[in-house]
């Protein structure tokens, strides 16, 4: 199951990212587009009319900003034996991109994804690091520390998602423009490590002109992610992080 969201200008975009997915080399067996725009009409979209015949699901939803792209799935749909792939909607994806995503799904307690940071804390280990500060995450690697970013490609298992459904809309209060961060949370907290998954030969592409409205440049640029970050991760989240980056490589 691959799980998408866009929004106004990139609605005439995102077509491009699901054809890329659907023209991979492994298919994924259902994938929905999640929209909250109230005048959305999906004929103003030939691309996306296409899609929508050869089995893309346009569903709408709340305005729950970036989680829309995962949560109205968890709450409606969540299953026992099915994988959640998200991916954004500004990148071209590679043919092997959700092969390789499912290839390393086979750890209960693990979270694959395709990019990811290594978290830091400060010299008292009680507070995270600021954000800009970390590192790319090695790859292979296995981690509390280690903090995904979505849009590369990212694969919650089945139990994940009921773990995100219990958890319920708080990140409105929490994080509301930050959905790594809470995401990440609520993995830390449920023993979810995160795989950083070795994506050697496969080149994402980002869209042109997709960049001027990007959640990046208000989060890392304006410095937002801290501000999210201090609200969402308690001292039991960093002391687990912090134990991992003193026991594992």
């Amino acid at each position: 199951m691959v799980s998408m969201t866009s929004y106004g200008r990139r609605l005439g975009i995102v077509a491009h990212a699901l054809e890329s997915i659907a023209a991979g080399s492994m298919r994924p067996a259902r994938m929905i587009l999640w929209v909250d725009e109230p005048d959305f009409e999906v004929a103003t979209y030939p691309m996306l009319q296409r899609l929508q015949r050869r089995g893309l699901e346009i569903l709408r939803c709340e305005d729950f900003g970036p989680h829309k792209k995962y949560f109205p799935y968890c709450r409606e749909f969540a299953q026992d034996h099915v994988n959640l792939a998200l991916a954004d909607d500004d990148l071209m994806y590679p043919r092997r991109w959700l092969e390789v995503l499912l290839r390393t799904s086979g750890e209960l307690h693990e979270i694959p994804a395709y990019r990811a940071h290594r978290m830091r804390t400060d010299a008292t280990r009680s507070t995270l690091a600021n954000y800009n500060s970390w590192a790319p995450a090695p790859t292979g690697s296995t981690s509390h520390a280690n903090f995904f970013t979505g849009g590369a490609g990212v694969l919650l298992p089945p139990r994940f998602q009921s773990v995100i459904r219990e958890a319920g809309t708080l990140f409105l209060e929490l994080a509301p423009r930050a959905d790594d961060i809470w995401l990440n949370a609520l993995a830390i907290r449920h023993g979810y490590r995160r795989r950083v998954v070795d994506a050697a030969g496969q080149h994402l592409t980002i869209y042109p002109r997709s960049q001027e409205h990007a959640l990046h440049n208000e989060n890392v640029s304006e410095g937002k992610n801290d501000t999210q970050l201090a609200a969402v991760f308690g001292p039991d989240d960093i002391a687990n992080i912090t134990n991992d980056i003193t026991n594992k490589p």
